[in-house]
């Protein structure tokens, strides 16, 4: 083997060292070079790599987060809409009680809102809690849709049946014709005229000041609007299904046969005409052809049937 001299000399020294180096090495140097540059440079690769890497992985894991909110906020929705369903629901039960007509079936309610789940669907809910929770919420959204559809005809019904009830409700009277002092009730009493005792009185005086503005109780035609000997100023109205109010000793009526009046429209004023002793409001409510009390169709206070 072939040996190469070599001197070693000591930075501010006389002193020197001579070694007898394999002239292999120094052959082999290049190659160490090459080896330490191609190193030196898959290091880099390595960490340029691994630094794109943990980006991505950032990235994706803030994706993740952000998507794991949005689907927290959706839930929140989808959980809301079941409550606010189960409450509506639960409003349409018992305004089917209120009027007296059948519940609602809850099976019946719930029929067609399932369904079957895809071979591909069941394997990414499988390998995937992200798809699980979104395929669930899709089959819940789904569920509450189809819950709504299966009783959008209900509710269409009911609101339709309510109309009805509603605009009935309008001919029905309600409200006290004027406002005073209630001077006479339903009943025999002794007429304040003729002094006749257990004269049957077939409706209610409400006394006030002359002028006070009397009101139509409900909706209806006016059938008469005339003198009278008896009740002065005299006004009957036709509510319908049998349902008639009648108003006397008005000053002036403001109103003429066959005329439709709304509730609370102003017919005439309090006065004293006919048999009477004071400004007052005679009035009656007839039901079938009999007269009955006035007090059972007025609600206290601004209460009306609507």
């Amino acid at each position: 083997m072939n040996f190469a001299k070599t001197t070693i000399h000591f930075q501010n020294s006389s002193r020197s060292v001579t070694l007898h180096v394999p002239s292999l090495v120094f052959r082999g140097l290049p190659f160490l070079k090459f080896l330490l540059v191609v190193g030196f440079l898959l290091f880099l690769a390595q960490f340029a790599a691994t630094t794109v890497y943990h980006g991505l992985l950032n990235h994706v894991l803030e994706d993740r987060a952000e998507l794991d909110r949005d689907l927290s906020q959706i839930q929140g929705t989808v959980d809301y809409l079941n409550r606010t369903s189960a409450d509506f629901l639960g409003d349409e039960q018992r305004l089917h009680s209120k009027y007296g007509l059948p519940l609602p079936d809850e099976e019946e309610r719930s029929l067609g809102t399932g369904g079957s789940v895809e071979p591909k669907s069941k394997l990414l809910m499988e390998t995937s809690p992200v798809f699980e929770k979104m395929a669930n919420l899709r089959d819940e959204a789904n569920r509450l849709q189809g819950k709504l559809d299966n009783n959008s005809g209900a509710f269409y019904n009911l609101t339709d049946f309510i109309k009805q009830k509603q605009s009935a409700w309008r001919f029905v009277p309600s409200i006290s014709p004027t406002q005073g002092r209630y001077a006479s009730s339903f009943g025999p009493r002794i007429h304040p005229v003729t002094g006749e005792v257990g004269k049957m009185h077939y409706g209610v005086d409400i006394a006030n000041d002359r002028w006070t503005p009397i009101y139509a109780s409900a909706d209806g035609v006016v059938d008469v609007a005339q003198m009278s000997s008896t009740f002065g100023n005299f006004v009957t109205i036709n509510h319908g299904n049998g349902i008639v109010t009648r108003y006397g000793h008005m000053q002036i009526s403001l109103v003429n046969p066959g005329q439709f009046v709304r509730r609370y429209q102003i017919i005439g004023y309090m006065g004293n005409t006919g048999r009477s002793v004071g400004p007052h409001l005679h009035y009656e409510v007839w039901v079938n052809n009999n007269p009955v009390n006035p007090l059972a169709y007025m609600l206290p206070g601004d209460y009306a049937v609507d």
